[in-house]
């Protein structure tokens, strides 16, 4: 069980980081292609169901669509109060990155802009407080999903509990703390991207291969959410198999429980029309097998069981250490994935 303390955070909980934590760009940008987009016809998170067509409707960072234009975005930021950082030494490309208050608490957001078009397509928040304790990050993790969801609609827990991700047809939001690699403060934030503005910057990105790949658009909206963090919970509850401990891991998932019996014990997730099951078999106070069915994609389920560090020869059954997981495919569709 040692070896599953170690294994890589699923790549896709990443977001913020991957987008974010590159060296800020410095040098000399080309000249900004036209797209025949009209930044005055932007509107942020407007009702999906209010539009035929939502090619304007646009996910947004404290009600400024993403995927207008950086200077537009900035000064729309700087009417908010929001500071522009000016960094020491010459520069010859701007960094589009400032400071000022968002939740509650005093924060970094940094804006992705492609370089073709100049517009805005990511938006990185990173609160400037370092956290003492893993107990108070956790503290500050809870308020900002609230918040989020307040916003944004109900999403799901990722990365083992450290991350919450709020998939909508307008675009994502990933929130994420995070240990300091040497020492044991805490450090948190949250990213958003516009599903369309991210599509066409997808496309203009040197490194594909370490990013997330778009989702299908049509009619100006994203795929709907259909993958969570299956195999992070299942290996969570492969390390609390009692049946208090697995119980608290799924309540901790937002899962809800369904009465459990002397040889099972269910439970369930539902967003929108994206649909999981648990069952848990016990024995007594132990759990002996767990079996996820879900409305999921099983080449992301596969992927993930590869960033978790699984292995296969088939991409059927799974091993490591001491686990062995068997992803298959029922009579409706659904993902499988079963643990023993």
């Amino acid at each position: 069980m040692l070896a599953v303390g170690f294994m890589a955070q699923p790549a896709d909980a990443q977001f913020f980081k991957k987008l974010f934590k590159k060296k800020a760009k410095t040098e000399k940008k080309a000249s900004a292609k036209s797209d025949g987009i009209d930044d005055d016809a932007q509107v942020a998170l407007a009702d999906i169901m209010t539009y035929a067509d939502n090619r304007n409707n646009r996910n947004a960072f404290l009600q400024i669509p993403v995927g207008i234009k950086a200077d537009r975005f900035e000064k729309q930021l700087l009417q908010q109060g929001f500071t522009e950082r000016k960094h020491e030494g010459k520069q010859t490309a701007k960094s589009y990155i400032y400071e000022g208050e968002v939740y509650g608490a005093k924060s970094v957001i940094t804006l992705a802009v492609s370089d073709q078009t100049t517009r805005v397509y990511a938006v990185d928040v990173a609160d400037q407080t370092v956290y003492p304790s893993e107990q108070a990050v956790k503290q500050r993790f809870a308020m900002l999903k609230d918040e989020l969801v307040k916003v944004y609609g109900r999403g799901f827990v990722d990365n083992q509990g450290e991350g919450y991700t709020i998939q909508t047809r307008l675009g994502t939001v990933n929130l994420h703390y995070e240990r300091g690699s040497l020492s044991s403060s805490y450090t948190i934030g949250f990213a958003l991207d516009d599903a369309k503005a991210y599509q066409m910057a997808y496309q203009e990105m040197d490194d594909k291969e370490h990013e997330t790949s778009p989702r299908t658009i049509a009619d100006g909206l994203a795929a709907a959410c259909n993958h969570t963090d299956l195999i992070g919970l299942a290996v969570k509850l492969w390390q609390n198999r009692t049946l208090k401990g697995a119980q608290n891991v799924l309540l901790s998932y937002d899962y809800t429980l369904g009465k459990a019996t002397a040889k099972a014990v269910p439970a369930s997730l539902t967003i929108d029309d994206y649909q999981v099951g648990v069952s848990l078999a016990r024995r007594k106070q132990s759990i002996t097998m767990i079996t996820i069915t879900a409305t999921d994609d099983m080449a992301a389920v596969c992927k993930d069981l590869q960033t978790y560090g699984f292995t296969s020869a088939d991409q059927k059954t799974w091993r490591q250490s001491q686990m062995s997981v068997v992803v298959s495919v029922d009579k409706q569709g659904r993902v499988v994935v079963t643990l023993r």
